[in-house]
């Protein structure tokens, strides 16, 4: 544990063996989360490109698709309703 204070423009530094316990380095990205009206948790995004793309979220986002055959709005209406009508 270690005490850091927080300056005017709202900024904490965090304490050097911090930093190398948990590996945070300048320009990454945290994600602060409030636990209670005194804490939070600060987890470090890890965007290196090795990481990025196992997830399957990002993985879904970026590769493209090819579309099998054209479907008509009309008919993808009608198999959106019958799905709908199925559950």
């Amino acid at each position: 544990m270690s005490v850091c204070k927080v300056d005017e423009r709202h900024r904490i530094v965090v304490d050097k063996r911090v930093r190398k316990r948990i590996n945070i380095k300048a320009g990454d990205l945290v994600i602060l989360e409030p636990i209670d009206d005194r804490s939070f948790k600060v987890t470090v995004i890890n965007l290196a490109k090795e990481n990025v793309e196992d997830d399957p979220a990002w993985r879904a986002i970026h590769t493209p698709v090819k579309a099998v055959r054209h479907i008509p709005p009309e008919k993808l209406e009608e198999i959106m309703e019958e799905e709908v009508w199925r559950e």
